[in-house]
């Protein structure tokens, strides 16, 4: 996986390497809302303008910072949004 913390596997989904169950699920969570991102816009059957590279650059480095406390805190909240439903497990 060389560097990456998500790999796409061809017809069978992906393969998330991470530290901590934490940063597994956070990594999924923003790849799946930014799959969802893109499939509204391509639906849209209009020509997409492309992020420039510097901006995506810098999006990743933003998001990148204080990765590991960021995604225990998020993984935290939606165990307590699960809790509050009654669903209840650990992590």
């Amino acid at each position: 996986m060389g560097d990456a913390d998500i790999l796409f596997l061809k017809n069978h989904g992906v393969m998330v390497a991470c530290a901590s169950i934490a940063e597994a699920w956070d990594d999924l969570y923003y790849l799946e809302r930014a799959a969802e991102a893109q499939w509204r816009a391509m639906s849209s059957n209009r020509p997409l303008k492309p992020v420039p590279h510097e901006v995506a650059q810098r999006t990743y480095e933003q998001m990148r910072a204080g990765d590991v406390e960021s995604a225990r805190a998020h993984l935290a909240s939606g165990m307590r949004q699960l809790h509050a439903q009654g669903i209840r497990f650990e992590a």
